[in-house]
């Protein structure tokens, strides 16, 4: 549960937080922070979601076994981390604003040119559009995953 409120908080701080580095510093420091957020991000979903089907493959075996599709299995074992998704990327949201207008409000405050920070709601709402268009199309390609689970070959094991 961790990695994957891990892996939205990442998506959501580091997306909305590069979008605002043009006015707080250059374009290239906005498209590093994006390209070390979108990695981590993407990385620790897949590992977290990877793990989760691997540890509960006879779980599904046998839920397949009883008679239930494959939609209530994706929705038994990847249901659950949805709304803790969204939690993560609510609380990645309130951690770049609170870090940006610390670093603005407190550390540069003497620098001059530093421009006033101010949260930037468009770009969350874009940000949480495309969080919600992949994160379930990646929920859609693991549910493919989970159909794909041979129940003959768990029951050898």
């Amino acid at each position: 549960m961790f990695f994957i409120v891990f892996a939205s908080f990442c998506f959501s701080a580091m997306t909305q937080m590069s979008f605002s580095m043009k006015d707080l510093s250059s374009e290239m420091m906005g498209v590093m922070i994006l390209m070390i957020g979108l990695v981590l991000a993407f990385t620790t979903l897949f590992l977290a979601i990877t793990t989760v089907i691997n540890g509960n493959t006879k779980t599904i075996a046998m839920m397949r076994v009883f008679g239930y599709t494959q939609k209530e299995c994706s929705q038994a074992i990847l249901g659950g981390y949805r709304p803790m998704s969204y939690i993560g990327f609510a609380i990645g949201t309130v951690y770049q604003y609170i870090l940006l207008r610390i670093m603005v409000d407190i550390v540069f405050k003497d620098v001059e040119g530093v421009p006033a920070y101010k949260f930037d709601f468009p770009v969350m709402l874009f940000s949480l559009a495309v969080f919600i268009a992949v994160y379930e199309i990646l929920m859609h390609a693991y549910s493919e995953r989970i159909r794909k689970i041979s129940i003959k070959e768990i029951m050898i094991e």
